[in-house]
């Protein structure tokens, strides 16, 4: 059975509707000009398109990418949530390393790994919990000495607060 351009353009998906409509287009004798502006299209995307029916027919208009295999079932998905769930933060080499451990899968790209951390509502970004060089105590003491005087002691306390700087 062939496939008609009528059927593309009733499809779900966008890009082969606007792919169809394109030909579709063409085909009914509008200037190459219009579709661009219509569309919002390149001439180079509705020359190729049109090249591509002429040869293939309205079946070539389809997307033929049906994604890769997934590497995870949804329990272990939910096991590796579950794990990482209680954790403030952890690296996406160390997430690496124990997805490898435990189901023997280790992802070409390293985005798959940052879409687990993300979906378990942790970021890559945050990879250090807290700053190592904090001391509390410190903290607690520059919080006081603000309190007293106003402003924090150091390097610039004895400066005026009124400055004119000539330049």
């Amino acid at each position: 059975m062939m496939l008609k351009l009528e059927e593309i353009i009733d499809a779900a998906e966008g890009r082969e509707i606007k792919r169809a409509i394109a030909v579709k287009m063409v085909l009914l004798g509008f200037k190459t000009k219009d579709i661009c502006d219509l569309l919002e299209v390149s001439d180079a995307f509705v020359s190729k398109w049109k090249i591509i029916d002429e040869n293939e027919g309205a079946s070539g208009l389809r997307l033929h990418y049906k994604g890769g295999p997934q590497f995870l079932t949804d329990a272990q998905r939910r096991e590796i949530y579950f794990h990482l769930r209680d954790k403030p933060h952890y690296s996406v080499e160390a997430l690496r390393d124990w997805i490898e451990r435990r189901y023997d899968v280790v992802y070409q790209s390293k985005q798959s790994d940052y879409d687990l951390l993300k979906e378990a509502g942790l970021s890559w970004h945050r990879t250090q919990a807290a700053n190592p060089k904090k001391a509390e105590d410190l903290v607690l003491l520059k919080r006081e000495e603000i309190k007293k005087t106003g402003g924090p002691a150091g390097r610039n306390s004895g400066r005026s607060t009124r400055c004119l700087c000539l330049r």
